[in-house]
């Protein structure tokens, strides 16, 4: 079974526009003349970078986790982990997070994205193979 965590749409279109306006605002300073490119390379640097965060808080925001028998497959926005079922000690509600966590062996605790903290049973079972 799949879970999803959704983008709000306030937040999809806040971030948009922050990308236009930052984007925007670059491209004006650079072509209306009043600063040359070389004159300017820590300001575009800064500019890069503030693009990179708000592009990284996008994809950070969404997520999925699925759960088999094989394991967890949990994707955060960025990047997807694959957990097989026999490394997952148990899952739990996380009460901060009003979702779940699954704890590894080790202690790790790794976070369900899209897992809302009443769907914790439906998890361990599709883990278990019910």
């Amino acid at each position: 079974m799949t879970w999803v965590r959704h983008r709000p749409i306030a937040l999809s279109w806040a971030l948009l526009l922050a990308f236009v306006a930052v984007l925007g605002v670059t491209v004006h300073r650079y072509t209306a003349g009043g600063v040359r490119l070389g004159d300017d390379v820590l300001g575009l640097v800064l500019r890069l970078l503030v693009l990179g965060v708000v592009v990284a808080a996008y994809l950070r925001t969404g997520g999925s986790t699925t759960a088999s028998p094989e394991g967890l497959s949990v994707h955060d926005g960025i990047r997807r982990v694959e957990v097989p079922a026999a490394s997952v000690t148990t899952v739990v509600e996380e009460s901060t997070r009003n979702g779940a966590v699954a704890v590894l062996e080790g202690g790790r605790r790794l976070a369900l994205p899209g897992v809302p903290a009443d769907a914790v049973r439906e998890v361990r079972r599709r883990l278990r193979g019910r």
